[in-house]
């Protein structure tokens, strides 16, 4: 296989104490073109290791190569009138806006008291390792003018050089 393939496969995720984290049957399969970063890293590299229609693996997708380290500092204080959610619960996932660029992203309910939730930033799965059963349904080759996402990001930020965008700073 090669980079740019796209892939249909089968999976099931499972945690060290053999909790299923996530799977795609025959019925509904997982389908993705590598390169693309559509995945962790460490998936589509074991994937990208697979040749055959067929092939069946198990592999271990350490922290790193995952969701990365969980990080302890990573939470956040919120006051409850800030919040645009009922109900808020600890255990419940939410979506909070970004003050950086308003993008939204997940977060965990730790504690609700005073007035204030506590909320975890990290991925549920940060810090695990992941252990993967796979078994690939269909390869498509790659394009021939197939460009990685990592390729146009490195072409984005040269260009953005050239055109005096990481001199932006100096101005003030």
């Amino acid at each position: 296989m090669q980079l740019g393939s796209t892939v249909t496969l089968i999976y099931t995720g499972t945690l060290e104490d053999g909790t299923v984290f996530g799977h795609a049957t025959k019925e509904e399969p997982m389908k993705f073109q590598t390169g693309m970063d559509m995945t962790i890293d460490g998936f589509e590299a074991a994937i990208l290791e697979m040749n055959e229609v067929g092939e069946k693996k198990t592999f271990v997708v350490d922290q790193y190569a995952g969701y990365g380290e969980y990080l302890d500092d990573y939470t956040t204080k919120i006051p409850l009138e800030q919040i645009p959610v009922d109900n808020i619960k600890v255990g419940r996932r939410i979506w909070l806006s970004s003050s950086e660029d308003g993008a939204p992203m997940p977060a965990t309910v730790l504690a609700v008291e005073g007035g204030v939730a506590t909320f975890d930033l990290n991925h549920p799965l940060a810090g695990k390792d992941l252990t993967f059963e796979v078994e690939l349904l269909e390869i498509e080759d790659a394009p021939e003018d197939f460009v990685s996402a990592a390729e146009k990001a490195k072409h984005l930020k040269e260009q953005s050089k050239l055109l005096g965008g990481d001199q932006a700073s100096d101005f003030r």
